[in-house]
């Protein structure tokens, strides 16, 4: 601290020493049980609150507690301020890897929340940031009494609990749960209690800080839940109210990302939305659920009817026309598969599963094209390139674009057989028809 600064504090201290005898009495309570509290209370106050000023919080803390533990009734000022002089110290102490005295201030900070709570109310929003502080700074031993902490925030405050407090309560649940320290159910009920306070902030101020909560539960509960689950816990709320638009948008979404969209009921909440408001999610989800059963001519036709709606969401876009790419393999239709996927990677440049799509179409419509076991072997020069731009784009593809290259290869016309035609390795050659591509020619 700069010594302009410290003359200041040292003015204000003496003011406050010829003061404070006159306005002890009236202030004994709120400022201390005696005169000397009232002095001593005064003191540490002003000289926390001028430290604070001056972010010297190192200099604050001191006093801070001096004055919390002398006049506890003082200010609710004095609790907020020093919760931030306390996490500015955790933060020094964890990064230098302090635990020891990183656990004593967090007591600190613990009995801080408790005095407010006693002084000053606000029981629920303060536990909500004590649970969340000893998150951030307690070891895995104070995991659970975090969690109970929080659990009981969320319980008080009810709808009016911090977004930031229910995305910490439920990493909580999530690490507890695979510990075996609460019930897997305990963890799967808690997501539906939380999931109804983000609904019930839908239109409120803070929202988009509610939608981002529900987006991190979401991650975890996928992480918990397996479809049994899922379809355990939704079945009824979806039987209860079968037209609740949000509900229907949840159970779809929850269902995808566990890849359960061959349950029965992924299917009929993504018809019940369709009906209720037909879009390019709900014809996605409905293309999806007939893909998974196998009912491909009909899959096609929502998920095209899907792709034309999406152009506002080019993730979901490029996924229905992949999907859709996916049912026409199955029918066989080749050159179709190929114009799908053309128009995924007019969506999507840089996706490397249309390419695959491609490849695939080629390799396994290569007989069509051509009139001589040499020229029919075209589709399969073409595929290689298709592979290898998926594998570039996406190493997640790598080992199956290797397996398919390898397939190909094996496919390549013999030597002999391209020679009575004229065509031989290395040659540039224009496969015709729907392929309509220039390729290399390779033999065996």
């Amino acid at each position: 601290m700069n010594t302009q600064g410290f003359m200041k504090i040292k003015k204000v201290i003496l003011g406050l020493m010829f003061t404070a005898l006159a306005t002890a009495a009236g202030a004994q309570g709120k400022y201390g049980e005696t005169e000397e509290d009232s002095i001593s209370c005064l003191k540490n106050l002003s000289l926390y609150t001028e430290f604070y000023n001056q972010k010297a919080f190192d200099d604050a803390l001191r006093p801070m507690v001096d004055a919390m533990n002398t006049c506890p009734k003082s200010s609710k000022n004095l609790y907020i301020r020093g919760g931030n002089i306390l996490n500015h110290k955790l933060k020094q102490l964890k990064a230098g890897g302090d635990d020891e005295q990183q656990a004593k201030y967090l007591d600190t900070l613990k009995m801080m929340y408790d005095l407010r709570i006693e002084h000053f109310g606000q029981r629920g929003y303060v536990l909500g940031r004590k649970g969340t502080d000893m998150l951030r700074y307690g070891s895995s031993s104070d995991f659970k009494e975090a969690y109970d902490v929080l659990r009981e925030s969320a319980k008080l405050s009810g709808e009016k609990t911090q977004a930031g407090i229910l995305s910490a309560l439920y990493q909580a649940a999530y690490v507890l749960q695979a510990k075996g320290v609460i019930e897997k159910e305990e963890a799967l009920e808690l997501y539906g209690e939380l999931s109804e306070i983000v609904a019930a902030n839908k239109g409120k101020e803070g929202e988009e800080g509610y939608k981002k909560a529900q987006e991190a539960i979401d991650q975890i509960f996928g992480k918990i839940a397996t479809c049994t689950d899922l379809v355990e816990i939704f079945t009824p709320r979806f039987e209860a109210d079968p037209n609740d638009e949000e509900l229907l948008e949840n159970i779809i979404g929850l269902l995808e990302m566990q890849n359960c969209a061959d349950e029965e009921l992924f299917l009929q909440a993504s018809k019940n939305l369709d009906e209720i408001n037909p879009s390019g999610e709900s014809k996605y989800g409905i293309g999806v659920a007939l893909l998974k059963k196998q009912e491909y001519e009909e899959a096609v036709k929502y998920l095209k009817e899907a792709a034309d709606l999406l152009d506002d969401d080019v993730e979901r876009k490029v996924s229905a026309l992949n999907y859709a790419a996916s049912a026409l393999m199955q029918l066989r239709k080749y050159p179709e598969v190929k114009q799908t996927a053309l128009k995924a990677l007019k969506a999507d440049p840089e996706n490397g599963e249309a390419y695959m799509h491609i490849g695939d179409a080629y390799f396994y419509g290569s007989k069509s094209v051509g009139d001589s076991k040499c020229t029919k072997a075209g589709g399969y020069w073409a595929s290689i390139p298709k592979y290898q731009k998926a594998k570039s784009l996406d190493p997640e593809l790598a080992d199956k674009a290797n397996r398919k290259i390898g397939s190909a290869r094996a496919q390549f016309p013999d030597k002999q057989e391209c020679f009575f035609e004229d065509i031989t390795d290395g040659q540039s050659f224009e496969v015709g028809g729907w392929i309509n591509e220039t390729v290399t020619v390779e033999t065996k």
